[in-house]
């Protein structure tokens, strides 16, 4: 009974609190909170939604016979706007596959529209930024990663798959945390996954600490010095995982349904 009395004693307590003014605007100031939560989390299962709605039949641009066996740059907007990837990467036969603003779920839902035949010799991935500039947390992306590690392993076997970390940027560099979170996971998963490949690119675009003079005046795409930062980061990466002869052929082929 008195613990009784204390709660109840309590709760008048705030209901006191609660009239007054100050009390009055933290109600207030927590409704807002409340109502915001609901709203952004509203907003962002809608932006998820619409993006895979967007991709249930759409496939990853370069596909075709002539993708068959051929190293796959998957990806968003830094791998599609990567204009001199071919030159970059010679003489290994590669694929631009990125997609401009593309979220993971889209991605994903890409992926799974390929066509049955032939796979690639390895995959490049790099993709989640857009997300997290968007509201996703890091663990978001890394259970879309996972899908696409799981993808891959149904659809293509052990085909080698480099995950690229996700780069800083001027313009993001509040998502840094999330960004190096998602990073520090995805490395755990390469490292316990066979035929998973983790490069970390971020020292690389960082100066004192800060993003350096490597990006265009969005202040989140890469310029040229910015792509040639990336080769540096790739091509040995490649080299460990694919035989440098310049052919079209590999030995892998997809498995049986």
């Amino acid at each position: 009974m008195a613990q009784f009395r204390i709660d109840t004693s309590l709760f008048s307590s705030l209901r006191t609190i609660g009239r007054t003014p100050l009390g009055a605007a933290i109600g207030k100031g927590l409704v807002a909170l409340a109502v915001f939560a609901s709203v952004f989390g509203g907003w962002l299962f809608v932006v998820q939604s619409r993006a895979a709605t967007r991709a249930a039949t759409a496939q990853l641009p370069g596909g075709g016979a002539a993708a068959a066996c051929a190293i796959w740059f998957v990806g968003s907007s830094s791998i599609h706007k990567w204009t001199t990837l071919e030159a970059d990467m010679a003489p290994w036969d590669v694929r631009n596959r990125g997609v401009d603003g593309a979220s993971m779920p889209e991605i994903l839902q890409m992926l799974r529209n390929e066509p049955r035949g032939p796979g690639p010799r390895a995959i490049l991935f790099y993709a989640g930024e857009n997300d997290i500039a968007h509201g996703a947390r890091a663990a978001d992306d890394i259970g879309n990663l996972r899908a696409v590690l799981a993808l891959r392993m149904r659809r293509w076997g052990d085909v080698p798959i480099v995950i690229m970390s996700l780069k800083p940027s001027p313009t993001r560099w509040g998502n840094l945390p999330e960004q190096t979170a998602f990073n520090a996971a995805a490395r755990t998963i390469a490292a316990r996954t066979p035929g998973v490949t983790f490069v970390d690119v971020v020292p690389r675009f960082l100066v004192n600490h800060r993003p350096g003079p490597f990006y265009v005046d969005d202040g989140i795409h890469l310029n040229p010095a910015g792509y040639a930062r990336l080769t540096r980061a790739i091509r040995p990466v490649l080299q460990t995982i694919v035989r440098h002869d310049g052919s079209g052929r590999c030995d892998h082929r997809e498995p049986d349904a």
